[in-house]
């Protein structure tokens, strides 16, 4: 019996070894996902005429028709930040008048320097002389530049030439941040390169 009993202690010993080899931890993992935003820069150029009653309105896509010698056209442009970061301003505004055909007219009238379309640009607007006219003030998401041209004059001198013919003014803005970023706008760096 004893053998019987040291052999059934032997079992239940092996057995209790084996089911201590195969214990297992009780554990657990977890990962932290951390999501961090940079800020954005983003704007757009708002175009608006005035219509018959003198309220504003957007500027046309197809344009105004039938302007005439002498006469001015309503154009009031201002840029709005439309990113999530405030952001220094910057527009370079070029002019070119097309006939009917498409080809080129020239920009001032015959040997003079009178040019065909005038604009003036409004105070804010700093001549960077670089031929980018530079918003002296950063700009607030969700918020405008000050107004940057009020009005396109179209000379009273144009000739036959200018009949039927397409003037465009193309306004191209572009901005950069202003956190860590100079002091003033003409001091900002980073502007898109040409």
């Amino acid at each position: 019996m004893k053998k019987k009993l040291l052999l059934l202690a032997a079992v239940i010993a092996c057995i209790a070894i084996t089911v201590t080899g195969t214990l297992a931890y009780f554990s657990a993992n977890d990962t932290a996902h951390n999501v961090i935003t940079t800020g954005g820069v983003n704007i757009k150029v708002v175009e608006q005429t005035r219509n018959a009653d003198k309220t504003l309105v957007d500027f046309p896509e197809e344009g105004i028709q039938g302007v005439m010698p002498g006469t001015s056209v309503a154009k009031i442009v201002r840029i709005q930040n439309t990113g999530v970061s405030e952001a220094w301003i910057r527009v370079k505004m070029d002019t070119s008048i097309l006939d009917e055909q498409g080809e080129d007219l020239p920009l001032t009238i015959g040997d003079s320097e009178k040019t065909v379309v005038q604009f003036s640009v409004l105070t804010g607007w700093l001549d960077g002389g670089d031929g980018y006219w530079y918003y002296e003030k950063p700009v607030s998401a969700g918020e405008m530049t000050d107004t940057l041209l009020e009005e396109v004059h179209f000379s009273e001198e144009m000739g036959n030439e200018y009949q039927n013919c397409t003037a465009n003014l193309l306004i191209c803005a572009e901005a950069v941040q202003t956190a860590n970023n100079g002091e003033t706008v003409l001091d900002a760096q980073g502007w898109p390169e040409e």
